[in-house]
């Protein structure tokens, strides 16, 4: 256990919050630099070209680190859903093929896979909730030759009940399936690793467990995926766009690794600075 923490946070000595899984409590540090960023973009003259790029590259680096991932594997999100639809955009079912979903899901992790069964000709298969709190191997059970992808968390969002995604992610490797997460309620309090679980999209909110704002998070792509189909068409993520006096010679190319599914104005002058604080915050993997 960590010592007490309560000095780092906008918090009143008669107050205990203990509702994270709702939204996080703002660290003095995430205040500070929201109000350093507000102080800095209102005076527009002082933003340079760079800040449209370096302070994102150092955010990707922290979060990259977090999962254990590379730089290269990170997107800058507006929100959860925007990284689950981006992974629901990139994946393929055959007709009849599965997309398993525990009972009581979050919505913004179940309406893309509708969608995407929708739009393929699959199913989309509900994992109740195990009388036992068992979800791992309720899981388990649930994966067969059918199952093309697992749409799962590190915890359930209504009561916090875990799943063994090592488990999972070893049963699902045996029949060919993609493991996509939404690690909102988890990451930034518990550790996940993504090259040990073998992830193919990771999509996390700031706003909680990361000690970041609102609007702003961070989705986690494989390698196998880098050369997919972004959801937003913007100017930042085409390749040479730090060259300013080029960009109408208008590129096909993106930038390296999963930046092509960055958000627009993902340079965002107030929140990135806030979700980089508290990111920094948090203990990363070397």
């Amino acid at each position: 256990m960590i010592p007490c923490q309560r000095h780092l946070f906008e918090m009143p000595d008669d107050v205990a919050y203990f509702n994270c899984a709702y939204m996080g409590p703002m660290l003095k540090a995430v205040r500070a630099a929201a109000g350093g960023a507000l102080e800095r973009t209102s005076r527009p003259w002082q933003v340079i070209a760079d800040d449209f790029f370096s302070p994102a590259e150092h955010a990707r680096s922290l979060f990259a680190q977090l999962v254990h991932g590379r730089t290269e594997d990170v997107a800058i999100i507006p929100a959860a859903s925007y990284g689950i639809s981006t992974a629901a955009n990139n994946l393929r079912l055959q007709k009849g093929q599965v997309i398993l979903m525990l009972d009581e899901e979050f919505p913004s992790n179940v309406y893309p896979w509708h969608a995407l069964a929708r739009r393929d000709g699959g199913e989309c298969a509900i994992v109740r909730r195990p009388d036992d709190g068992d979800w791992t191997q309720a899981i388990l059970a649930a994966i067969d030759d059918r199952t093309a992808i697992a749409a799962l968390p590190n915890c359930h969002w209504t009561d916090g009940s875990l799943v063994d995604l090592e488990r999972v992610s070893a049963a699902l490797q045996r029949v060919g399936a993609r493991l996509v997460l939404d690690a909102t309620q988890s990451l930034g309090a518990m550790p996940l690793d993504v090259a040990r679980i073998k992830a193919d999209f990771v999509s996390c909110a700031a706003y909680k467990w990361l000690l970041g704002p609102y609007s702003i998070g961070f989705l986690y792509a494989a390698e196998a995926h880098h050369g997919g189909e972004p959801l937003d068409y913007n100017w930042i993520t085409r390749d040479q766009s730090e060259d300013f006096n080029r960009l109408v010679d208008y590129r096909d190319r993106y930038q390296p690794g999963a930046r092509r599914f960055d958000m627009g104005e993902r340079a965002s002058f107030m929140l990135l600075p806030m979700a980089t604080a508290g990111l920094e915050q948090l203990p990363l993997a070397p």
